[in-house]
């Protein structure tokens, strides 16, 4: 009986690149009759213009993935003139510009009518990129910055009450919170950092009402535990900052066991608050007593009402702490700087607040201050055209 023998044989490099230029090709296909599709409808649909390319945006050794401006990005962020940096590649290539980072094509824009489309008029079309779910998240958990559709919806309407006129118009406490900034500033014509203090009072106001009650950080005799968890907010916002830059695999690996450390530090502190919440909560149920925060508005426990789970309402309130803390204290350290150069501005500024004949203004005051609102308006314009 006669057998035939045969040898598979050992692939050689050929095969492997035959292998992968198949495996893109099919890849490729799948893309352009799904994604690819969708895409081309949208572009004919709302008559989408195409977004010109260069070889400074978009260099050819960019093509497979984007280094380039992942390490711009880090390095302009070390440098603090990531702002900067991004304002002068609109300067040079237009409103909108598209360029790679890691294995993802970024669309940027400041384009008035497509931020609208994106944020008012086609909002449920849009979702948030993972790069920004996978770096935020560690921190912040879900919330309303880290979720999308319904979820953001239901975040939405747990907030909405936090700016109700009576809430917003709570002036006599933020009165004690600005008394502890003018005390905390030298008075002996030495050189002040005001951001720090700013990113303080504003975290002495948001935390008063989110949890019911202050850090009081800026407030002499602060203590040592609520100072700390301040100063852990900042470096693990700042290290969400740079995985937010990086390409989601790479996001855990800027989660240092340093940043991690915060991280648990800052959780355990709300977790605190949490816990007082939850047991309000049952004492509520049985008892019908009020809540502590009184007729005031207080998030957590109108977050108790709606859920039980302590992760869902830590994540929640960390997700408002990081609004109301930031956009204020950067919009204060804004005005402040075009003010320290303006001698004009301030002249005229200090006229209109004189006009109170120092005592404490309203709301409906404030309101008023015609010349208020255009120094908040216009520093914050001039610190981005400047």
């Amino acid at each position: 009986m006669a057998f035939t023998s045969f040898s598979m044989g050992v692939p050689n490099e050929s095969h492997y690149v035959i292998g992968a230029l198949l495996c893109y090709s099919i890849f490729y296909l799948y893309w352009q009759l799904t994604f690819g599709a969708r895409r081309r409808r949208m572009i004919k649909k709302h008559g989408c213009k195409p977004i010109k390319k260069n070889a400074e945006l978009n260099p050819w050794k960019d093509s497979l993935f984007g280094w380039t401006h992942l390490v711009l990005n880090r390095r302009s962020a070390k440098q603090h003139r990531l702002l900067d940096s991004l304002r002068e590649r609109f300067l040079r290539h237009g409103h909108t510009i598209q360029l790679k980072l890691g294995f993802t094509d970024i669309i940027l824009t400041l384009e008035s009518e497509n931020l609208k489309t994106m944020l008012a008029t086609k909002f449920n079309d849009w979702n948030l990129p993972d790069r920004r779910k996978a770096a935020f998240q560690p921190l912040l958990g879900r919330g309303i910055f880290t979720s999308d559709a319904s979820a953001w919806q239901h975040s939405r309407e747990l907030l909405r009450p936090n700016f109700v006129r009576n809430q917003v118009a709570d002036l006599a406490t933020l009165e004690t919170h600005i008394d502890h900034l003018i005390q905390a500033i030298p008075r002996d014509g030495s050189i002040v950092d005001l951001r720090k203090l700013f990113f303080r009072l504003t975290i002495d106001s948001a935390t008063g009402f989110l949890f019911g009650e202050s850090t009081t950080c800026l407030a002499p005799g602060a203590s040592a535990h609520a100072t700390e968890f301040a100063n852990a907010f900042d470096r693990s916002q700042e290290a969400v900052g740079t995985a937010t830059r990086s390409i989601p695999i790479l996001a855990k690996l800027f989660l240092s066991s340093g940043v991690r450390r915060d991280i648990r530090y800052v959780h355990h502190f709300v977790d605190h608050y949490v816990n007082s919440g939850l047991e309000w909560r049952k004492r509520q149920d049985v008892e019908k007593c009020a809540s502590p925060g009184g007729e005031r508005y207080i998030f957590l426990y109108e977050l108790v009402k709606a859920t039980q789970d302590p992760i869902r309402i830590r994540s929640e309130l960390l997700n408002v702490l990081l609004a109301g803390r930031d956009t204020t204290a950067s919009l204060l350290t804004n005005v402040w700087f075009i003010l320290a150069k303006r001698s004009d501005v301030w002249a005229k500024l200090r006229r209109e607040v004189d006009a109170l004949n120092g005592e404490q203004p309203t709301y409906e005051q404030i309101k008023n201050m015609k010349y208020l609102k255009y120094v908040m308006n216009e520093s914050t314009y001039l610190i981005l055209h400047d």
